[in-house]
């Protein structure tokens, strides 16, 4: 069965995580760089997701998404990006509880109709 925002799945998933198992599930990477990228890909494409799987996701759901991603963006210099951050930066501590909220928002994993590949 086809899954349903795979890609705001995962990185929501990656996002709630404790900065500990954050650094484990993304090593070899700058984290707070990935953690912040794969956001605003994964916000990037959830009108394409809408049209592909014929799932809208809530205003609310949305807005909440969008200032997610706002949130997670700084100057390349300021220390949001620094990965001891990730223990005591309050954007990041509101970012891993935002993003568990958001996961239980989100409509159910597998959908049982197929859906296009494209819009």
């Amino acid at each position: 069965m086809p899954i349903a925002f795979q890609l705001l799945r995962d990185v929501l998933t990656k996002l709630a995580l404790p900065p500990e198992l954050q650094r484990q599930v993304l090593a070899g990477t700058v984290v707070t760089d990935e953690l912040a990228l794969d956001l605003d890909n994964a916000v990037g494409s959830l009108n394409y997701e809408m049209d592909r799987t014929g799932i809208t996701l809530t205003s609310t759901i949305l807005t909440d998404l969008r200032r997610l991603n706002e949130a997670l963006t700084a100057p390349p210099a300021d220390v949001l990006w620094d990965d001891a951050s990730l223990d005591r930066h309050p954007v990041w501590a509101a970012a891993r509880q935002t993003a568990s909220a958001l996961l239980t928002q989100l409509p159910p994993q597998t959908i049982e109709q197929d859906f296009r590949d494209t819009p």
